[in-house]
């Protein structure tokens, strides 16, 4: 299984929210996914390569995205998120997304290599739940979105700590080394990027109404799955802090 995983912070109604979180997508299904997400840039976008016309949230669902939808009745950027969502949607993707009012949390960025943000923490239990549910025969890898040398470094270090002094089952779910890879070739992490732009945007969809059919869209693909003694059912998309 093969796991992107991006963050954002953006002012939603005077807060600053922070949103952490990505899409899984089987391993077997993903070339697939690749030639659907080059065919559609290239047919609306003009893409020539893989590498071109990428896909981000704060691009495609920028206000004068839909204004110009508005005024000629169509919009590049916004139908190629549509089809973004829709094709992670039928290579059996599902999405993960923890999102926090709360400043003090760290997101991507762990200061200390050696301890794992809250957020974080909680977005590979959930992203565990899936591996023990769906593929307890294999292992998942992560993939992020390369930023800085240093701070990939430290995020790569608290992540591959956390997964080996955890105990219990992590090396059975996941590899121990995180893929640090540029966005713009990766259409995994673009359809992530996409996801997470929205995240902020569940603490107040009255700020943006115009972004609701696209967070219903995620919320269809959140992964679910029951947990506790009393098999309570539980949501890939959450608030936490």
């Amino acid at each position: 299984m093969l796991f992107f995983i991006d963050e954002s912070w953006q002012t939603v109604g005077g807060r600053e929210i922070g949103a952490l979180g990505g899409v899984v997508i089987p391993e077997p299904r993903y070339n697939y996914f690749c030639r659907e997400v080059f065919a559609f840039k290239r047919d609306i976008l003009g893409a020539e390569e893989l590498i071109d016309c990428e896909l981000k949230g704060n691009s495609c669902f920028a206000k004068s995205a839909f204004r110009k939808r508005e005024a000629v009745g169509c919009s590049r950027l916004l139908e190629g998120a549509d089809k973004m969502l829709r094709a992670v949607k039928r290579h059996k993707g599902k999405v993960f997304l923890i999102w926090t009012a709360d400043p003090t949390l760290s997101l991507l960025n762990n200061p200390n290599p050696e301890e794992l943000s809250k957020p974080y923490k909680q977005l590979l239990f959930d992203m565990r739940a899936l591996m023990r549910n769906e593929a307890p025969r294999k292992r998942g890898a992560l993939t992020f979105d390369q930023r800085h040398h240093r701070e990939d470094e430290a995020a790569a270090c608290a992540i591959s700590n956390y997964l080996f002094r955890a105990g219990g089952d992590w090396d059975q779910r996941f590899t121990q080394i995180p893929n640090f890879t540029s966005s713009a070739i990766s259409p995994g992490l673009q359809a992530a990027d996409l996801v997470v732009y929205l995240g902020p945007h569940l603490a107040d969809q009255h700020q943006r109404p115009e972004l609701v059919p696209y967070i219903e869209q995620i919320r269809q693909m959140s992964y679910e799955y029951r947990s506790g003694r009393q098999q309570r059912l539980k949501k890939s998309i959450r608030r936490v802090g």
